[in-house]
């Protein structure tokens, strides 16, 4: 039985984003919650050793924290999970890698916001579109910072992005019809690289934390270097999970 729905499958062909039913269970939530919060701790202490004033403020107010499946094993079993497992056999196709995976975190009263931007725009791969999966390990709403999507705007390409003093942002034209996506602890949202999204800053005082996993064809290339690029870590191969010693070594 799948686990998404065809009325999902449609509204991501249509709209590049729909939301899942919440996929998790609250033990798995909570050793997730866990896991960031000694990632986190982890994170502001790097920071405040280098004594670097813009790498301090990000760690306390907006981190992100990349190969986390190589940080805790916790989070390396939940990226593959079997609901992102169904998204990449849908999305993907029946052999599929972790592309990259996220743990982000906005802290309460002052976590901060994330300007408009496609994935794709970060590193241009061959082929270009993947697979994101927003995952809300708690409450994601307007007030703490939740994503926001413009419905469509994957159909518009890979749109030009320029550097700004704190991130990549998009030229983005018209926000018309940009909605938030609120979610439950659990559900994901699912879009494609292609999708403008942003996220606001929190402004309550419940911390937001989501994680971030993408996926891809199998040993993805940087378009510009024809080298591998990403996590290159295997989840799918033939349509079947791949066991965890198996994915460790990459094969």
């Amino acid at each position: 039985m799948s686990l998404l729905s065809e009325r999902q499958l449609a509204q991501y062909r249509d709209e590049g984003y729909f939301v899942t039913a919440p996929a998790f269970e609250p033990g798995e939530l909570a050793e997730m919650i866990a896991e960031f919060d000694r990632l986190h701790a982890q994170c502001v202490r790097d920071a405040d050793a280098t004594g670097e004033e813009k790498r301090i403020r990000f760690a306390r107010l907006r981190p992100f924290i990349g190969q986390a499946h190589l940080k805790s094993e916790a989070i390396s079993r939940f990226t593959r999970a079997p609901i992102y497992l169904e998204i990449c056999r849908n999305f993907i196709g029946p052999d599929a890698d972790l592309y990259y995976n996220q743990v982000v975190i906005k802290p309460p009263e002052g976590g901060l916001a994330f300007g408009w931007h496609q994935d794709s725009g970060y590193g241009i791969t061959e082929p270009l579109e993947y697979v994101t999966c927003w995952t809300a390990i708690g409450p994601a709403f307007k007030e703490n910072g939740c994503v926001w999507v413009i419905p469509g705007s994957h159909k518009r390409g890979l749109l030009e992005h320029v550097r700004g003093p704190e991130s990549l942002d998009a030229v983005v034209d018209d926000e018309r019809g940009a909605i938030p996506v609120e979610l439950e602890p659990g559900q994901i949202a699912v879009f494609s690289s292609l999708t403008l999204h942003r996220s606001g800053p929190n402004v309550s005082k419940t911390v937001r934390r989501g994680f971030v996993p993408q996926y891809h064809v199998p040993m993805v290339r940087d378009k510009a270097t024809g080298q591998p690029h990403g996590d290159l870590f295997p989840v799918l191969r033939g349509g079947k999970p791949v066991g965890e010693a198996v994915a460790a070594g990459r094969a």
